[in-house]
């Protein structure tokens, strides 16, 4: 979270930090008026419309961060403070919320494609009453849904304006956890699965791991909670009201996230226990066998060591049949031994994966239905959208 792009220390407030790595700043605009849109590309600030129509509002997709003239332009065409710029360009940010006299500044994070890195992408939106601008690097996995829902010419978001937009965007930022949320949960279980039948220790790695991947995620989803409220509470002149209807879901929804987050920490947290656990159980067992077999051969070794030593009078070695006498009456304590101990039940070995089976079970009921409200959910939630 940290490990953010930012200026030395007493730098001039604004200060924009360019990566390397940056791809070329690349401009997709969509122009919407009613049922009429117009999609185009570019990549200078001169070739975007002049001036908006009433009625008619402009989404400007700006991908990569590479070229610090073309940023500053759009600056300066938008009237976009140097503050929010910095904000917007030296990533990563904490989501936030902010209101300007022109625009209003909203910093959100979304989970990477699947395949890549867990670590949360920055999606910095800046949008008034006519204009919407998002600046990103590797969001596109996020937007092209809703790029794909404004080609519907009855779609509600070329009807509801850019406030609306911005919730679209926003919403899609949230429901891309769900799927990650809910592949965590499972791998959960198998880590589980596998602490208890085979605590490799390969295995405590893999759960440090997932554990990492939930404390990125809940540093993105918390604040990003946060922000989607103030959304609500703050009396903005670029939200409509009729837009706050959707957007307390979208906060529903990050509430939702934030404990099912907490709630896998938890059962990771959990599964560290688990995993020392079934590890000094399996020592115990070992040490168990180890135990009983040295204790099976301690009677015919006395025995045995009895009768070794070099004495001249001991009239047992002169006797005929000693040796298979001898040879008997250990074969009969190795027998006695081992017939008290299973009486005992100290012969039987109880494996971990079934002797504890019952209680994962029991363990795992609990989580089971919060994920299925998870997954329920977000379908329920897709469904209900139209466009």
């Amino acid at each position: 979270m940290f490990a953010k792009r930012r200026p030395e220390a007493g730098a001039r407030p604004g200060t924009l930090i360019l990566s390397s790595n940056s791809q070329p700043v690349e401009l997709r605009v969509t122009l919407i008026y009613g049922k009429h849109q117009k999609v185009f590309s570019c990549r200078s600030v001169e070739e975007l419309p002049s001036q908006l129509i009433e009625g008619q509002f402009m989404w400007i997709d700006v991908r990569g961060q590479g070229d610090g003239t073309v940023l500053q332009q759009l600056a300066s065409r938008f009237r976009i403070t140097p503050l929010a710029m910095e904000d917007l360009v030296n990533a990563p940010q904490r989501p936030k919320m902010e209101l300007f006299e022109h625009q209003q500044l909203l910093i959100a994070h979304s989970v990477p494609a699947a395949g890549r890195d867990m670590t949360p992408s920055q999606l910095g939106i800046v949008f008034d009453k006519q204009v919407v601008l998002t600046f990103h690097e590797d969001c596109d996995h996020v937007l092209k849904p809703i790029h794909e829902r404004l080609e519907n010419p009855n779609a509600r978001l070329r009807r509801k304006g850019p406030d609306y937009l911005v919730y679209a965007i926003l919403d899609a930022c949230v429901d891309g956890c769900y799927p990650v949320l809910e592949n965590l949960g499972e791998s959960i279980e198998q880590l589980e699965e596998q602490a208890l039948r085979d605590p490799r220790p390969e295995l405590l790695a893999q759960i440090h791991h997932t554990k990492n991947i939930l404390v990125r995620l809940r540093r993105s989803i918390w604040p990003q909670r946060e922000m989607v409220l103030s959304l609500l509470t703050v009396d903005s002149p670029f939200i409509d009201k009729s837009t706050e209807e959707y957007l307390r879901d979208t906060t529903d929804h990050c509430t939702q996230l934030s404990d099912v987050v907490d709630m896998y920490r938890e059962s990771t947290s959990g599964l560290i226990n688990t995993y020392m656990s079934a590890v000094a159980h399996r020592s115990n067992e070992i040490m168990k066998v180890l135990t009983l077999l040295t204790s099976v051969f301690v009677p015919p070794t006395f025995l045995a060591g009895v009768y070794g030593m070099n004495f001249t009078s001991m009239p047992e070695l002169s006797m005929e049949g000693a040796y298979p006498a001898a040879l008997t009456v250990m074969g009969m304590m190795i027998a006695g031994t081992l017939f008290y101990f299973y009486r005992r039940g100290w012969l039987s070995r109880a494996p971990i994966e079934h002797s504890t089976e019952q209680s994962a079970t029991a363990e795992r009921k609990p989580r089971r239905p919060s994920r299925r409200v998870v997954v329920q959910s977000s379908h329920s939630h897709n469904i209900r959208k139209v466009a």
